[in-house]
C-alpha cells in the first residue's frame, strides 16, 4: 500500500472532514487545492504521489475549474484529467459528462458517488435535519401543526416526510407509484397521486419540492395557496418553475447542498462510508 493512498482534491469543509474520516480508518491521505491545511505544493507531485484521488461535490461549477472554495488559486480540469492514468482512480460527485470522456480516453477507473444509493440513502437524514433548519427560519409558525406537502417520496421524501410527522407537522406526501402509496401507509403518512396536485385546491404553509425534473408547474401552482412558502431541495434541473412563482410573488427557497451545509463533518464522513467498500473492493484494506 502506497503511503499516502488517497489525495482529497478541492472542496468545502466536506472534503477536509472526509480526509479526517479516511485518516481515522488508518489509511493514508494527503491534500491538494485547501489554503487552511498542509498540502502538497503543485497538483503534479499530489496526484503521482495517491492510488485514489478524491474530487468534490460537485466536481466544477463552471466546466471549466475545480470547484475549490477554499483555495485562493484556479485549478482547471484539464490539468487534472491531463495527470490520470489507469492506475489511478477518480473519484467526484456530479462529474461531467465530458470530464468522464477524458477519463475514458485514458482507461481512467472513476466513481460519480453522487450516484451511489447508499449515498443518497444516508444524505437523507441531513437534508431532512436541513429543511428544518429552512422551516423554523422561514416561517412564523411552529412546525408542529405546519401543514407541508413534500413532493416526491424517494430516499429524501420518505425520511422528510418521517422527520416531519415526528414533530407534529400535518404532512402530506404526493407520488406515483403504488409502492410509494404502500409505503406511506404503513406508515400512517397522508398521501396523494400527483394529479391532485393541479387538480384540486391546497392550503398548505409549505411545499418541499424532492423531484429534479418539472413538477410544480404554473398549473400547480395556482392551486396553491398565496402564502404557501416553496422549498426546492432537488437538484438541477430541479422541480419549481421558479419564474412562474416570481410572478405569483411567491416565496421561493433555494436549498440546495443541504447536508455540506447543515453538517459538513457527517457529510463528509457519509461520502467517506460510501466510497470505502469501493476502495476495499480492489483490495485495499485498512
Amino acid at each position: 500500500m502506497k503511503d499516502k493512498l488517497f489525495l482529497i482534491l478541492g472542496g468545502d469543509n466536506r472534503s477536509l472532514y472526509l480526509g479526517e474520516y479516511l485518516e481515522k480508518q488508518h489509511f493514508g491521505v494527503c491534500y491538494y487545492a485547501f489554503s487552511q491545511t498542509d498540502c502538497y505544493e503543485n497538483l503534479t507531485d499530489a496526484i503521482n504521489e495517491a492510488a485514489f484521488i478524491i474530487l468534490p461535490l460537485p466536481l466544477t461549477r463552471d466546466r471549466l475549474t475545480l470547484n475549490a472554495p477554499l483555495f485562493d488559486e484556479t485549478v482547471l480540469l484539464a490539468d487534472i484529467y491531463a495527470l490520470a492514468t489507469p492506475e489511478k482512480m477518480f473519484f467526484g460527485g456530479q462529474l461531467p459528462k465530458s470530464f468522464c470522456e477524458e477519463l475514458d480516453a485514458r482507461g481512467v477507473p472513476y466513481c460519480d458517488y453522487f450516484l451511489l444509493d447508499e449515498l443518497a440513502v444516508y444524505n437523507a437524514v441531513p437534508t431532512a435535519e436541513g429543511v428544518l433548519k429552512v422551516l423554523i427560519e422561514e416561517l412564523p409558525v411552529t412546525i408542529h401543526g405546519m401543514k407541508c406537502a413534500v413532493t416526491g417520496y424517494g430516499k429524501v421524501g420518505k425520511v422528510l416526510a418521517g422527520t416531519l410527522k415526528a414533530l407534529g407537522a400535518d404532512v402530506t406526501v404526493f407520488a406515483r407509484k403504488e409502492y410509494d402509496f404502500a409505503d406511506a401507509f404503513t406508515k400512517s403518512v397522508k398521501h396523494k397521486p400527483f394529479s391532485t396536485l393541479e387538480s384540486e385546491n391546497h392550503t398548505f404553509d409549505v411545499l418541499i419540492n424532492t423531484v429534479p425534473t418539472k413538477v410544480i408547474s404554473v398549473s400547480v401552482l395556482d392551486k396553491l395557496n398565496a402564502d404557501c412558502v416553496l422549498v426546492e431541495i432537488a437538484s438541477a434541473p430541479f422541480g419549481i418553475d421558479f419564474q412562474a412563482a416570481k410572478e405569483r410573488a411567491m416565496t421561493v427557497v433555494k436549498a440546495s447542498s443541504l447536508p455540506g451545509k447543515v453538517a459538513p463533518k457527517s457529510a463528509g464522513e457519509i461520502i467517506g462510508r460510501s466510497i470505502l467498500p469501493i476502495i476495499r473492493a480492489r483490495g485495499y484494506t485498512d
